[in-house]
């Protein structure tokens, strides 16, 4: 009798803590060769401490149950210290949140931690850029991460992983920033994987990828294995993974449309951007957005989207975060007043706020509490007055900020509680105009529908919002019109009603890349 596929890792009875919360209660998984399986659940859920301690970043001891690598005849109970033993047993992982030296090139990042005594560049370059040309990624070897955009950098950790060989690799989120041809090779790069007879342990929450890729769907709610699926009908099965999720049935993920107002909120005329040496990233960009409109603003990665919120916050001003040698040409008003784009601060007193696609990069401090972030954005806007805190916790409860207390530490929340920190701290100055560049990334189902809700009711307030997101379905269901953007200029601007979802994501697609 033919035997099926051979078991490459269980993972028995999982239990971690952490002081004050049990963060794994208990979970099970199982992986075989030849197979995706799809880790899903809310933030905090437990998906990815489970692969911190299958990757070796939580040592042996430190978490109770059995990681077991083999099948039955050769299985062996793994004793991982570190992420060096995990990496010589065949697994990698490859983690939502960056971890890349700045400095060195793309080619260091893949011999890291295996570098001969004496290292001779020439070849190590030279093996690297085969390699990366054989996984299709658009990369040069000899490239300092550091001028690299977060997009490619990702796929910088995904080739890091892919070049030690492992049979069992676990990605963790690894398309959040990513474009739709990059998601496209990554997706073509895993079926080549899975042929090969290695696992892939995918966490996302993203249901389009898990009817893309996945042969089953492990669930996890407050640390537990809830519920495992296997391949059906995405009519069939999808309720059912929302179910188990949240414990509850999600309807109207994307609420539905206000009126926007007549009254422009933010005017933008001929805005241009020349990066130091003179390369030109924005070509005479113009539009406007009414109070209570949510303009969206669609286009490839590196088609210009958060580069038009950065410009018009500020960013590359002389003493914003870019730092100086950008040349910026183009009128803005606020509120009908003329602003000059100046130092972010400036931008943040005339009633622009800005949360950025990098949460972790620029928009929270981590080492301090929930509270002291709240209150940051605000402070800055009133000149360090603390009457400016005073409705900053208040914040929590309104957002549902899950977390023990105002003091704890923001570092300790899950990603879609940090979210919803940054998106309170600028709230807290109570903006005018409102620029929201990737808001529900590496976010969970549940948090995504919260956060729709609040877009939504700001809207209906009279909040003008401008709002960037690689997902299509977001954009069309948000906003009240989409601009899409190629090679740094506006080359279409589309109705979100005025067609079927289908269709518009098809023009918005065209419009972006033809």
């Amino acid at each position: 009798m033919e035997s099926g596929p051979r078991r490459l890792l269980a993972m028995r009875s999982i239990t971690k803590d952490f002081p004050g919360a049990r963060a794994l209660d208990g979970v099970d998984l199982d992986l075989f060769e030849g197979e995706v399986v799809a880790l899903m659940g809310e933030n905090g859920a437990g998906k990815s401490t489970l692969m911190k301690i299958l990757s070796g970043v939580w040592s042996s001891g430190s978490f109770g149950g059995d990681v077991v690598l083999g099948d039955a005849e050769t299985s062996v109970t793994a004793s991982f210290q570190d992420t060096r033993d995990a990496h010589a047993a065949g697994i990698a992982m490859i983690h939502q949140e960056l971890a890349l030296f700045p400095e060195l090139t793309v080619a260091e990042h893949l011999v890291l931690d295996r570098l001969p005594a004496v290292i001779a560049w020439k070849p190590i370059l030279e093996e690297a850029q085969r390699f990366l040309d054989g996984l299709g990624f658009d990369l040069r070897a000899d490239a300092l991460v550091k001028t690299l955009s977060i997009g490619s950098r990702q796929l910088v950790e995904i080739a890091r992983a892919l070049h030690r060989d492992a049979r069992v690799i676990v990605f963790d989120e690894p398309t959040s920033a990513l474009s739709e041809a990059e998601v496209g090779r990554l997706y073509g790069i895993i079926r080549r994987l899975k042929g090969e007879g290695r696992g892939i342990l995918y966490i996302t929450h993203r249901m389009d990828e898990v009817f893309e890729l996945a042969d089953r769907v492990l669930v996890l709610r407050d640390g537990r294995s809830v519920e495992g699926f296997a391949r059906a009908s995405r009519a069939e099965l999808e309720p059912r993974i929302v179910r188990a999720m949240v414990g509850r049935e999600i309807k109207d993920v994307y609420p539905a449309r206000g009126h926007a107002r007549t009254t422009v909120a933010l005017e933008v005329q001929g805005l241009s951007m020349t990066r130091p040496g003179g390369r030109k990233r924005l070509h005479g960009v113009s539009f406007e957005v009414c109070a209570g409109e949510v303009l969206g603003i669609a286009g490839l990665l590196g088609s210009g989207r958060s580069e038009i919120l950065e410009t018009l916050f500020g960013y590359f001003h002389p003493d914003g975060p870019r730092g100086p040698g950008y040349l910026i040409e183009g009128s803005v008003k606020v509120g009908g007043i003329p602003l000059g784009i100046g130092r972010p601060v400036d931008s943040l007193r005339a009633g622009l706020a800005f949360l950025s696609e990098d949460r972790k990069g620029s928009g929270l401090m981590l080492g301090q509490s929930i509270l002291s972030n709240l209150g940051l954005a605000a402070l800055a806007k009133s000149g360090g007055s603390p009457a400016s805190l005073s409705g900053s916790v208040d914040w929590i409860p309104k957002l549902r900020i899950k977390c023990v207390n105002p003091m704890q530490s923001v570092s300790e929340l899950s990603g879609g509680n940090q979210q919803k920190v940054v998106l309170a701290k600028w709230l807290e100055t109570r903006p005018s105009v409102l620029f929201l560049d990737e808001p529900t990334r590496g976010v969970d189902i549940g948090a995504k529908a919260e956060i729709y809700q609040w877009i939504r009711k700001l809207a209906s307030e009279g909040l003008a919002i401008v709002l960037v997101s690689s997902e299509l379905p977001e954009l069309i269901g948000l906003s009240h019109r989409v601009l899409v953007l190629r090679e740094g200029r506006i080359s279409r601007e589309i109705k979100a009603d005025a067609d079927t979802p289908a269709a518009l994501q098809e023009q918005i697609m065209e419009a972006a890349s033809l």
